[in-house]
């Protein structure tokens, strides 16, 4: 019996039996697992990225639809030789947009022909780097010269020739190169001052339109009374043309404040209201009316600036003033607005007017 080997002792167990596969479970099984649940997060991941990019890629062909959706006019614009266009800007990314108003006549009236103008005539200028502009504002009675009829009113080159005139009237006159044409239809201003949840503006003393008081100081306006504010029946057009450059730049102070037109939660709802005021020249792409849209809100505060070009009074008619209008041309083509505006101060259109 003593020659039978015995497989009940636990020293026999270890030196006689082969080692058992499933021993060797335990050390495996963490590894398994750690391997299991890195592919499970990255194809969470991916699933993840994919998802983002899909959203990322219908924002984009929405805001793209809406940029579409801009109606579109026919507008010339001249090629300026580089001896009288010595730009400094262009070439490397700065734009000259062309902005006229449309939509309240001298006593208010909504109710104007098409080529009418508001009196708004500016000069949106964004710089090279894209980090600063500024707007610079035209007086619409100065008297210049418009190719074909002499020397009269600036803002009627748009009722004997449309924007293509009233571009070449402009580029004639300042020697800089205009790349697009904007309209603001203040008809529709309403829609986009509510969206947005109103606009502050400053008064420097209490007065009256359409029955409504606006006091001194600091009033919040809605749509309805954004309109009553721009179409004061009472106003001169001098004052009408500031009211509507201050309502244009709180529109744009609220966009930059509250990054509007960067956050995805509001940005459709406003562009889509801000489509609605604007028609521009059928040039004007889709990826340029996108990139102008971010880049407007950073004009404000620091980053932008704006001005008005100087004038007097001679025999009853308002001329420019050569001398001053002149470096404003030039500080635009050389990027160089927010300098002239320093050295210039009583050139700085009032952020508060009458």
């Amino acid at each position: 019996m003593s020659d039978i080997p015995s497989w009940n002792g636990p020293a026999d167990r270890r030196d006689s039996v082969s080692p058992d596969p499933a021993a060797s479970v335990p050390e495996e099984r963490p590894t398994r697992r750690k391997r299991r649940g890195l592919r499970i997060a990255l194809v969470t991941m991916a699933s993840f990225v994919v998802l983002v990019g899909a959203v990322a890629a219908g924002g984009y062909a929405y805001v793209n639809h809406l940029a579409g959706s801009v109606p579109r006019i026919p507008v010339r614009f001249m090629k300026l030789d580089a001896a009288s266009q010595p730009l400094a800007g262009k070439g490397r990314g700065a734009m000259t947009v062309l902005i006229t108003g449309k939509g309240i006549g001298p006593t208010g009236s909504m109710s104007l022909p098409e080529n009418s103008s508001s009196g708004l005539i500016m000069l949106l200028h964004i710089n090279a780097n894209h980090q600063a502009g500024g707007v610079v504002s035209i007086p619409p009675q100065t008297i210049v010269r418009i190719p074909g009829h002499g020397r009269t009113k600036i803002q009627d080159a748009l009722t004997f020739g449309g924007p293509s005139l009233l571009v070449q009237t402009v580029e004639n006159l300042t020697h800089d190169q205009i790349d697009h044409y904007a309209r603001i239809d203040f008809a529709h201003v309403a829609n986009v001052v509510d969206v947005i949840g109103g606009v502050n503006v400053t008064l420097p003393e209490t007065t009256t339109s359409f029955g409504h008081v606006f006091h001194v100081g600091v009033n919040h306006l809605n749509g309805i009374t954004a309109l009553y504010y721009a179409r004061q029946p009472s106003l001169t057009e001098e004052g009408r043309v500031l009211r509507q450059q201050s309502l244009v730049r709180a529109i744009l102070r609220k966009l930059a404040d509250q990054h509007m037109l960067t956050h995805p939660v509001t940005m459709y709802r406003v562009l889509h209201a801000l489509i609605g005021m604007l028609t521009v020249d059928s040039d004007f792409t889709n990826s340029e009316l996108e990139h102008l849209a971010a880049e407007l809100g950073g004009l404000n505060g620091n980053k932008g600036t704006f001005v008005t070009a100087p004038v007097h009074m001679r025999a009853g008619q308002v001329y420019l003033d050569r001398a001053i209008s002149n470096k404003l041309w030039t500080a635009i083509r050389q990027d160089s607005i927010a300098a002239f505006a320093k050295r210039y101060p009583f050139t700085v259109t009032p952020a508060a007017p009458q």
